[in-house]
C-alpha cells in the first residue's frame, strides 16, 4: 500500500481567526448535500444547464437512466427546488422541465467543486 503523505493545514490570512462551523451549519450543508446527490442528479441538473427539456429529451441525453429513475430523480429535484416542471395544456400534453433559480445558481458551485477535483484528482479514489 502506497503511503500518502498529509500536509499541515495552512489557512493563511484568509482564515486567521476561523474556528470551524456550527452545528446548525453542518446540518444546513448536509441537506444541500442531499438535495443534489443521488443516481443521476447531478447529470439531469448539468443537462438543463442549456434550458429547458422534454422528457424523452432528458432520456436521450443520459443514456443508461431508465424510465422510472429520471421520474424518481425529476420528481425529487422538483420537491427540493431545484427544477421546474411545467405542464402544457396541449393535446397530447406537453411536460418540460428546466433549472430553476436555485438549480441555476448551484453552477457556480459545481464549477468550483470542478476545479476542485482537477486540481486534486490524482489523490480522489476512482
Amino acid at each position: 500500500m502506497e503511503m500518502q503523505t498529509v500536509e499541515p493545514r495552512s489557512y493563511g490570512k484568509d482564515c486567521e481567526d476561523c474556528t470551524g462551523p456550527e452545528r446548525i451549519d453542518v446540518l444546513r450543508f448536509q441537506r444541500a448535500i442531499r438535495a443534489i446527490t443521488g443516481k443521476w442528479k447531478i447529470e439531469i441538473v448539468c443537462s438543463l444547464v442549456g434550458g429547458p427539456m422534454r422528457f424523452g429529451e432528458l432520456r436521450r441525453a443520459l443514456p443508461g437512466v431508465t424510465q422510472h429513475m429520471l421520474t424518481a430523480q425529476l420528481r425529487t429535484l422538483e420537491h427540493d427546488g431545484i427544477v421546474i416542471r411545467t405542464v402544457y395544456a396541449e393535446m397530447p400534453p406537453r411536460v418540460d422541465y428546466a433549472l430553476s433559480r436555485a438549480g441555476i445558481e448551484l453552477m457556480p458551485t459545481f464549477a468550483a467543486l470542478r476545479d476542485w477535483a482537477l486540481r486534486y484528482e490524482h489523490q480522489l479514489p476512482d
